[in-house]
């Protein structure tokens, strides 16, 4: 049997029985002992009809501006681009409790629904917006200087080339959007309350609030994530299958709308300004010199440095085995098989995957490892699916180049293929790290005492009504998340990363 056949399916099978198989077999095995009730019935369907109603809404919206912004990313071509990015990125990687704080701050319970929905336009546009530009960058500078040779006007070269190919981007960006927000946690869980609740909301509430009595009490639970996972199948199905078509763009030549510079750059200040505005409300009606540190360690009977060691901890070792874990199931080139094999995991929401991994292993492991075994799933697939987008960019012939020369598909992803994405590697573990550092979801459902992180204590503090102590210590966090998405990108662009 051919080896470079048989290696990657024996990988990439194993990791999706241990990782996928097995804790969807204990979900239905849960499932199926429920007994519905006609309440049951009734808030399921509420919490139902909410997560389609959140996700349709929300969904448009982003996609609209991203698209608009996207194309402006492309228009521009001044020396703020890569900062702008950067800055689109931050609301992408915040945790949703930060977001709903930071919505909170500047508008209280006026109209929860819109509230809601601006949370989502805030945290999804701006992931549409860089995905557009992305694929719509990659348009070939040569055919559009051909075509305006043959006549064509500004407007067309936008409307032709930059904004058809800026659509897959969008496209892929839409339907992670929908994904998102349907399964969304924080902002229904804190800005909408009980009416707003959807379907992972639910799931949170019969896992830690509402638990039955009987043999099976996480039953209904289960029931609510096989009914998400069922729902979301279809648009994972078409978000696994489309090809992006990322590529570098490698022309020397102008690019040709340098003249719309400064009305680009006026635009996308005005979208930054939309998105960050949260943030910024946060820290002026809460400036964090007022901070009292003990008051919060009183509170919370918990230190700070305590949540910070663990937060940190655990994305520190969440991200690093997922890293290596994405090396072994990259070296070979996958397959279209083993590509939906390797991103199965992505039909989990958080909540549901702390639920599933908790009635595996809840009973026969520490917490802490729960924890770490759990971020790793959350961040593992779409960290492959950058990863894998960053080696494609690499001309074909230097990999095999190294391979007519002896060098195995390991030694070659080390000697050739990492040196060359060691920035794209940079920018893949920060947004690993940051993602796992503002895990809340998944963490809220299963942590202890003794493993609680600093999105939990911000929870508990809002709880306990302490609204000072909750925006000063999500401050303190926002600080903490820049610092180490600073060191990990400034480790990526001196090389250290490249060589690990």
């Amino acid at each position: 049997m051919n080896r470079k056949v048989t290696y990657p399916l024996v990988y990439t099978g194993g990791y999706a029985f241990i990782v996928v198989i097995i804790p969807l077999t204990f979900l239905i095995y849960y499932a199926i002992h429920v007994s519905p009730t006609q309440l049951f019935i009734h808030v399921l369907a509420e919490s139902v009809k909410q997560s389609f109603l959140q996700a349709t809404v929300s969904t448009v919206i982003s996609l609209g501006i991203g698209l608009i912004f996207g194309l402006l990313l492309i228009v521009y071509n001044g020396r703020m681009k890569s900062v702008i990015i950067s800055l689109l990125l931050v609301t992408y990687v915040l945790p949703g409790i930060i977001m709903a704080l930071g919505i909170i701050s500047l508008f209280g319970f006026s109209s929860r629904f819109w509230e809601i929905i601006y949370g989502n336009v805030v945290y999804n546009s701006p992931m549409i917006a860089v995905l557009a530009y992305s694929t719509g960058n990659s348009t070939s500078i040569r055919e559009i200087y051909s075509a305006k040779t043959l006549g064509a006007s500004d407007s067309k070269i936008i409307t032709g080339f930059y904004l058809q190919n800026s659509l897959r981007g969008g496209l892929l960006g839409g339907i992670l959007t929908f994904i998102l927000t349907f399964e969304g946690f924080s902002l229904p869980l804190i800005v909408g309350g009980p009416p707003y609740s959807t379907v992972e909301v639910m799931i949170y509430e019969f896992k830690s609030i509402f638990p039955s009595f009987a043999q099976f009490p996480f039953s209904t639970a289960s029931l609510l994530g096989l009914l998400q996972i069922a729902i979301l199948v279809v648009p994972l199905f078409f978000y696994l299958s489309i090809n992006a078509g990322f590529r570098r763009n490698d022309s020397v030549l102008p690019l040709p709308l340098r003249r719309y510079n400064k009305i680009a750059l006026a635009g996308l200040v005005i979208f930054l300004a939309f998105i960050l505005m949260p943030l910024f409300g946060m820290f002026i009606k809460y400036p964090l010199w007022q901070l009292s540190v003990s008051a919060i360690t009183t509170r919370l009977q918990i230190s700070i440095p305590f949540l910070l060691g663990n937060t940190v901890i655990f994305s520190f070792a969440s991200t690093f085995i997922a890293f290596l874990m994405s090396i072994v199931l990259i070296i070979y080139r996958p397959s279209l098989r083993n590509q939906f094999l390797i991103l199965l995991p992505l039909i989990f929401s958080p909540v549901t995957l702390a639920l599933s991994y908790f009635l595996v292993y809840g009973e026969h492991v520490p917490t802490s490892i729960l924890i770490t075994l759990i971020f790793t799933v959350v961040v593992i697939p779409l960290n492959i699916r950058m990863m894998a987008q960053a080696v494609e960019t690499i001309p074909p012939s230097e990999t095999y180049s190294s391979r007519t020369l002896g060098d195995s598909p390991l030694s070659t992803f080390f000697r050739v293929q990492l040196p060359r994405i060691k920035w794209e590697i940079s920018t893949v573990l920060s947004l690993m790290f940051i993602t796992v550092m503002g895990e809340f979801s998944s963490i809220v459902t299963v942590y202890t005492p003794s493993t609680m992180t600093i999105t939990v204590g911000i929870y508990k503090l809002l709880l306990l009504k302490d609204i000072g102590g909750t925006y000063y210590l999500t401050e303190i966090f926002l600080i903490v998340i820049f610092i180490s998405s600073f060191i990990i990108n400034q480790l990526g662009k001196s090389g250290s990363v490249g060589q690990t």
